[in-house]
């Protein structure tokens, strides 16, 4: 196609190759934004975009694929609007919800890339734990007023929660609540240094989707000086987000989070429990949490419960190793 003749000088670069990769992009802000424009300017095949925010007037100043008319819409259905609109070729799936309920773990495991253009530590810190949990790799973003970090997280390195202390890490201890608000507080940032990160992000994710070297890691960027460093990362052996689900412990069921509760517990083995990531809403008194899928009211459908499409769900047996249940991304009700 003509519209990516540009690209055919580039050494290591294959058209095809990014057409029949995906992409997930966690968090629609500045970062997320810009990322999710370059990737399908680049023409990535697929994007799944999850963000559980709206379009403020304040993201306007920074946000590149979205304007005055799309404040109070849900970011990544105006995100997806512009997309479609810079590159009809792309698909472009929406998830209007936070990422433990939007996208499940077997599509963390499955995408070619994971991009983290969150903004607090709390949401980095369950992305990092559920991308350890799927064996993926996590390609994650910051900025500051005149600066930011890329990070590439691979399985066998460091993650995000090793640089933390046990209390860094205990801000994702609360059981995942999809639907509840965000607490990050909002920091200085502005369009330029969005833009650079995001830049950096994008080549990253480009080459790791082309199957080019990439070298994991951390590097810090300063705007003022136009220079960057790499930072120390090691993977520390105590860090409890190091937790991978083993791909032999793991079924697939013919349901998919469409699915009524009943469906799937009448698969379920005597002295078997299955247990959701995000806690939901008793039945009988909504200020009480759940996570055991037993508990929940049994013709309710598994996605009002903040089950993702993809979820690998934990099955506890009594005297037994655990087991998982990965559920179908389509497939039946």
């Amino acid at each position: 196609m003509r519209r990516y003749t540009r690209h055919s000088g580039i050494p290591g670069w294959n058209q095809e190759r990014l057409a029949s990769s995906s992409a997930v992009v966690i968090g629609m802000g500045a970062l997320g934004s810009e990322v999710a424009r370059m990737l399908a300017q680049s023409g990535v095949g697929h994007l799944v975009l999850c963000d559980g925010d709206t379009v403020s007037e304040s993201n306007l100043n920074r946000g590149s694929l979205y304007g005055a008319t799309d404040v109070g819409m849900a970011k990544v259905d105006a995100a997806a609007a512009h997309l479609s609109a810079i590159n009809p070729g792309v698909h472009v799936d929406p998830r209007p919800t936070w990422s433990s309920c939007g996208v499940g773990l077997s599509e963390l495991r499955d995408a070619d890339a994971v991009l983290s253009c969150l903004d607090s530590r709390a949401a980095r810190v369950e992305l990092a734990r559920r991308c350890n949990l799927a064996g993926a790799a996590m390609l994650d973003g910051g900025t500051w007023p005149w600066g930011g970090e890329v990070r590439l997280y691979t399985p066998d390195g460091a993650c995000y929660g090793c640089a933390l202390d046990d209390a860094g890490r205990a801000e994702s201890d609360e059981a995942v609540r999809c639907g509840a608000p965000q607490n990050g507080a909002a920091s200085a940032a502005s369009a330029p240094v969005s833009a650079l990160i995001g830049s950096l992000m994008s080549a990253t994710a480009i080459r790791m989707l082309l199957d080019l070297p990439v070298r994991p890691g951390v590097v810090s960027v300063d705007a003022t000086l136009l220079s960057s460093h790499r930072v120390r990362a090691e993977r520390d052996p105590a860090c409890p987000l190091h937790l991978t689900i083993p791909a032999k412990a793991v079924e697939r069921s013919p349901y998919s989070s469409d699915a009524l509760v009943r469906l799937l517990l009448a698969r379920l083995e005597p002295g078997e429990t299955v247990l959701t990531w995000a806690d939901f809403p008793s039945p009988d008194d909504a200020a009480a949490r759940l996570i055991q899928l037993r508990d929940a009211a049994p013709d309710q459908r598994l996605r009002d419960l903040g089950v993702a499409p993809g979820e690998i769900l934990t099955v506890v047996r009594e005297g037994r190793p655990d087991r998982y249940i990965e559920l179908a991304r389509g497939g039946r009700r």
